[in-house]
């Protein structure tokens, strides 16, 4: 079956829709994504340690969240069909809606999970409303706009842009430090790159925000951020390179195939030079001490966690617990996996693994049809490298949770509104038709 063939088509009506944007809308769309960057308002209202806390922000919140909900309405036919085919999603948004039941803090777990829930929803507005080069010319939009604003923020204000204490003299931009922008800059690397090579009408201005979002990278000096644009930039790499032929693909697959084994290898027999070589300890900034306390407070209820929420929050007795133990001001997990775990136990964890795959399987056969696929299988593997170092997974009022649902939803039908038609990778029954037609004829 053609790959193409896989994927369901949308209705002519939900096309037609998604082609006919006007500008006021577009200019909507754009400044609702500024909002879910949480740069800037986060700072001028919260403190670091309690932006979820802030009555303030909460309710800034409020009106996009009201402005989500009719987009539920309007799109109500297309968002239900979507869902039907994003079941390991939908298990975790359900289980995460129900947590309250069993958490530790029911009140901040209900709050939450009402924020989750409408962060989710905005992704899956997203992925049925525009079609892929609106949406992606709209996160391109965003991400300039917000790489502009931080690199003036660091230069004319650097009390207000630059690290000031730990770390001093790291650009944070409009965020409260330095991986927050470095993490934002490496998936603009990555969505303007991607603009760059297929936008040929606004080239210029994507290769443009490519330069200042990796310029904004390396001022960051997050270790993190710089593998995750390298490992974006990559995944583009092999799929221009794979486009070039067969014979380039499978030479391409082995040398990646036999790279990422000595990678491993190293990693597993000297894992010190390694770190050494990123300018890491081995405790990865203290993230390991974190792991293993987390562990043994994830077996003490490992079915369904404490509750959406609910374990680091202000006052919590087992957040309050791991400080004690560490004996500092621990933060989050800084794992996404195991924050996931923590919150909704196994059973929640086990519904994220089952829908990354799904969506990771679904950008795989994509991309032997689309540049888009190849594009989505980049964002997946940020996405991976971030999760296991920072908190990013399942992560209310989160861009890279509503981008990461938006394409889960868009994957789950036949891409539209492509840059290039041409196939990422070439049709292998066709080639080899032509090679078995080939051989036929020097027998005759």
């Amino acid at each position: 079956m053609h790959v193409s063939q896989i994927a369901s088509q949308p209705r002519p009506a939900a096309v037609g829709a998604a082609r006919s944007v006007g500008a006021a809308e577009l200019v909507l769309l754009v400044l609702t994504l500024i909002v879910f960057t949480e740069g800037l308002l986060p700072r001028l209202v919260a403190s670091e340690q309690s932006t979820d806390g802030s009555p303030i922000l909460r309710a800034l919140w409020l009106p996009l969240y009201a402005l989500i909900a009719v987009g539920l309405i309007w799109r109500v036919r297309e968002i239900a069909r979507v869902c039907v085919r994003l079941p390991f999603l939908m298990g975790l948004l359900v289980l995460t809606a129900l947590s309250f039941l069993w958490s530790i803090d029911p009140g901040l777990t209900q709050r939450r999970s009402v924020a989750l829930l409408m962060t989710s929803a905005a992704g899956l507005y997203l992925g049925t409303r525009y079609d892929w080069k609106t949406l992606l010319r709209a996160l391109g939009a965003v991400w300039l706009m917000v790489g502009l604003a931080s690199f003036v923020t660091a230069l004319v204000v650097p009390e207000f842009g630059r690290a000031q204490d730990v770390h001093a003299g790291a650009w944070q931009g409009l965020y409260f430090e330095k991986n927050q922008l470095g993490g934002h800059m490496a998936l603009a690397v990555l969505i303007t790159a991607f603009l760059g090579l297929m936008d040929r009408r606004f080239r210029g201005i994507w290769l443009s925000g490519f330069a200042l979002s990796a310029l904004l990278v390396l001022m960051s000096t997050s270790k993190t951020a710089l593998l995750a644009m390298g490992l974006g930039l990559a995944v583009l790499g092999i799929g221009a390179l794979m486009k070039r032929g067969v014979r380039t693909s499978l030479a391409v697959l082995w040398v990646s195939g036999v790279t990422t084994a000595l990678l491993g290898m190293i990693l597993w027999l000297s894992p010190a030079l390694v770190f050494e070589a990123l300018g890491r300890d081995a405790s990865l900034t203290g993230r390991t001490d974190i792991w293993a306390v987390l562990v043994d407070y994830i077996k003490e209820r490992p079915l369904l966690g404490y509750g959406y929420g609910a374990f680091w929050a202000e006052g919590s007795g087992p957040g309050a617990w791991v400080r004690e133990t560490l004996q500092r001001d621990a933060p989050p997990a800084h794992n996404g996996w195991l924050d996931v775990a923590l919150a909704l136990g196994a059973v929640g964890l086990v519904l994220l693994v089952l829908d990354f795959s799904m969506t990771l399987i679904r950008a795989v056969l994509a991309a032997f049809q689309t540049w888009l696929g190849v594009f989505v299988l980049a964002f997946c593997a940020q996405f991976i490298l971030f999760s296991l170092s920072e908190s990013v997974s399942l992560q209310q009022n989160s861009i890279l949770w509503v981008i990461y649902v938006a394409l889960a939803a868009k994957l789950t039908s036949r891409p539209q509104g492509l840059f290039a038609t041409k196939p990422a990778w070439p049709d292998l029954s066709v080639w080899s038709q032509r090679s078995a037609g080939l051989a036929a004829t020097r027998q005759t």
